[in-house]
C-alpha cells in the first residue's frame, strides 16, 4: 500500500494519491479535509516531475491499525527532502488508510 501511494504521488496521479488517505485523516496544522486537498492538488499540479522513494524501517500491526516508519526521499523541480516518515494506517474492508503521518525523527 505505502508503495502503491509512493507511486500515485510519483506519477502526480492526485486522485489516486488522496484516495488513500481515509476519511479520519488527521490534516497538518489544523487544516479542513477539503483545505489540505486544495493544497496538495497545488503542490503535486506546480511541479514538473515527481520522484518518492520510501526504504522500510517498520511495519507494526494490530488488530485494523498498523504504524509504518519508513525512509522517504523526495525528489522534484524545486524541493528535494530524505526524511523519517511515520503512517498509521487503518484497514476500511480490504484496503489500508492513512489516518494520520508524520516526517521527522
Amino acid at each position: 500500500m505505502v508503495l502503491a501511494w509512493a507511486k500515485a504521488w510519483s506519477d502526480k496521479n492526485v486522485p489516486a494519491y488522496l484516495g488513500f488517505y481515509a476519511a479520519s485523516f488527521e490534516a497538518p496544522d489544523g487544516l479542513a479535509r477539503g483545505a489540505w486537498e486544495a493544497q496538495r492538488r497545488e503542490r503535486i499540479g506546480r511541479q514538473q516531475s515527481i520522484r518518492v522513494d520510501v526504504t522500510f524501517r517498520s511495519v507494526k500491526l494490530k488488530g485494523n491499525e498498523a504504524v509504518v516508519t519508513f525512509r522517504q526521499q523526495y525528489r522534484a523541480d524545486t524541493i528535494k527532502s530524505d526524511n523519517t516518515k511515520t503512517l498509521k494506517l487503518v484497514r476500511a474492508g480490504d484496503k489500508w488508510l492513512i489516518e494520520s503521518e508524520r516526517a521527522g525523527g
